[in-house]
């Protein structure tokens, strides 16, 4: 009998363990708790220098294209959250040059295997010093084309080249249509305010209702975030189905 019972709660905990990993999405943990609506920080706006020289030190520089710092403020804060299915996500403009694009991935696609088909190297968001950034300011790398996969290896995204780096669209933005739940910042990137991210912030809102469950890849359209900078996040949607 206690052998049976010994049995039949190794069952349980066996149960519950894969349970709470399919929860994890193959992250290594849980996302945190489904929540009705959240609020994401498209960009930061900066306020002063990024950092010592190299960074631009000018007012009207900082922060701009030619600023060795930029990639800094090329973020999404926070890059994942988690929504109930029907939960909507509202994502505040901060900085400049900025645009918004999503699409469905697989539940265990990781911020690793994206950003590889992006920029090789270290995850700019870790990086400090301008130099080690592999991608920075890199108009090859922006203007090349690149294959984006998730996990399961199926096309997420194809950035066609822009090969003489022309503002024209769309070949001046990441642009695919293929998959693409929504987009904004196509022909003129959307305008971040002049209030830093708080109560009083006044960068344009851009909101998606999430109405299925999966996870979702929330990435800005200007080549330079995306393809060098590796700005995007994701969204998880749970819910009864």
């Amino acid at each position: 009998m206690r052998s049976k019972l010994l049995c039949a709660t190794a069952m349980v905990m066996a149960v519950t363990g894969a349970s709470l990993a399919q929860q994890g999405h193959g992250q290594g943990d849980k996302h945190p708790a489904a929540v009705e609506s959240a609020a994401v920080d498209f960009g930061v706006l900066p306020t002063a220098p990024i950092g010592p020289a190299p960074c631009a030190q000018t007012i009207g520089a900082i922060g701009g294209p030619a600023d060795q710092c930029s990639y800094q403020l090329h973020h999404l804060t926070p890059e994942e959250v988690t929504v109930v299915k029907g939960g909507q996500v509202t994502f505040q403009v901060h900085g400049g040059g900025h645009g918004i694009m999503i699409y469905e991935v697989d539940k265990d696609t990781t911020r690793e295997e994206i950003g590889q088909s992006l920029c090789l190297g270290a995850d700019p968001a870790t990086v400090m010093a301008p130099g080690a950034h592999a991608c920075n300011l890199s108009v090859p790398n922006a203007t090349d084309g690149h294959v984006i996969k998730d996990a399961k290896g199926d096309v997420i995204i194809v950035a066609s080249p822009n090969p003489d780096n022309l503002n024209v669209h769309p070949l001046n933005r990441v642009w695919y249509e293929p998959g693409r739940l929504m987009s904004a910042g196509g022909q003129q990137f959307l305008n971040g305010g002049t209030v830093p991210a708080g109560a009083a912030s006044n960068g344009q809102l851009i909101s998606y209702r999430f109405l299925k469950n999966g996870r979702y890849l929330v990435m800005c359209m200007n080549r330079v975030h995306a393809l060098n900078d590796w700005m995007f996040g994701f969204v998880n949607v749970h819910g009864d189905d």
